[in-house]
């Protein structure tokens, strides 16, 4: 594929983001606290999650590693392998979802989602991106690159602290949901979204490139209408929620 095609592809899949985004504000995901079997048959929530997220994974690196990687592209790959792994071998494994199930159709639309960024952003690294090195990927590229790795690895820690804290309240307990109380949720409902958030436009940073910036903007799109959700359901659900808290950014959404 050549690059104009590529960029074409890319664009078109950013615009896609922009005209959803406005019906996935309206429309609440039915999986996890608001499954839903009006859309469809349910399976399994650990095995659905798994295969939904497994393409990312797979195609990335297959992509990427039949290509030309070297230099800070390593660097790029990894990053993309690391948030992988635990998505789909870690945090899966150790959320307590005995019983818990999830739409088909939403497993079928999120491995669509995943493949297609898993293509964009392996078939960049790996066939596109070989002149990173001297600068192709724009102006500034040493100073995006420190910021990108600081916003991903600041991000990927907010959202592994508030996973734990999430996990760790059905400890001991009969399942069902809690109020969180660490310090990371004192002024936000879903600080696990943001730190996904501020991880993958810290990606779109260091790489300078489309590919990762349509994932940037991918995933605000599908996490700021979820925060949105579930900030809506704690409100309802427990009388005494925390007034002071918002959805996704402290003092404002």
């Amino acid at each position: 594929m050549n690059e104009s095609l590529f960029k074409q592809l890319v664009l078109a899949w950013i615009a896609l983001a922009v005209i959803l985004f406005p019906l996935l504000l309206k429309v609440k995901a039915p999986y996890g606290r608001h499954t839903s079997n009006k859309w469809g048959p349910l399976v399994n929530n650990r095995a659905g999650w798994i295969l939904m997220e497994l393409p990312s994974l797979i195609l990335f690196a297959s992509l990427a590693l039949t290509g030309s990687l070297y230099g800070k592209l390593w660097l790029f790959f990894g990053v993309w392998i690391l948030h992988y792994t635990n998505r789909i071998f870690v945090y899966p494994l150790r959320t307590r979802t005995r019983g818990k199930e999830i739409p088909l159709l939403i497993v079928l639309l999120a491995t669509f989602f995943n493949l297609v960024n898993g293509f964009v952003n392996g078939y960049w690294l790996g066939h596109l991106a070989g002149g990173l090195e001297q600068g192709a990927a724009g102006s500034g590229t040493v100073s995006a690159l420190i910021a990108g790795i600081i916003l991903f690895a600041g991000g990927f820690l907010l959202n592994q602290v508030a996973d734990n804290h999430l996990i760790s309240l059905r400890k001991g307990k009969q399942g069902g949901y809690y109020i969180p109380s660490h310090p990371v949720f004192k002024y936000i409902s879903c600080p696990n979204f943001l730190g996904e958030i501020i991880e993958w436009t810290g990606f779109a940073l260091m790489t300078w490139s489309l590919p990762g910036l349509s994932f940037a903007i991918w995933t605000a799109v599908n996490l700021l209408p979820r925060a949105v959700h579930h900030h809506r359901w704690y409100r309802d659900t427990f009388p005494d929620y925390p007034k002071e808290r918002k959805a996704l950014i402290p003092g404002i959404l």
